[in-house]
């Protein structure tokens, strides 16, 4: 039997709070302004363990950035599609993620831009 080979992969979720995630998981417990799930998905033969971290935007834990960030290899910018206030936002929170990640190619680091209403 062939060995499947395993990938992890960091994915941030950032947005406006509120607007990101208000149902994440069904046991929602953020320890220090994180929610963190794993999913893994499995692509041709290749098994991919996803890390998501999502902070809700919450303001107050910015500061703690560089740790959440660091290692990522995609960001999902999330905006409500009935507030053009929180799609603004989003160059902001692409921008304080590129100075706090600090990717190693930050023009063509992945970002996927994701609209939902709340």
């Amino acid at each position: 039997m062939a060995s499947r080979r395993r990938t992890l992969l960091k994915v941030i979720i950032l947005g406006d709070s509120g607007y990101v995630n208000k149902k994440f998981s069904n046991q929602y417990k953020a320890t220090i302004g994180a929610d963190f799930l794993t999913k893994e998905v499995q692509c041709d033969d290749r098994l991919f363990t996803l890390q998501i971290w999502d902070t809700a935007g919450q303001e107050r834990f910015q500061s703690l950035g560089v740790a959440f960030y660091r290692g990522a290899d995609c960001c999902v910018l999330v905006y409500d599609v009935n507030s053009m206030k929180s799609f603004d936002n989003l160059n902001n929170w692409r921008e304080e993620f590129l100075i706090q990640a600090s990717p190693s190619d930050p023009d063509n680091f992945p970002f996927v831009l994701l609209g939902k209403q709340s």
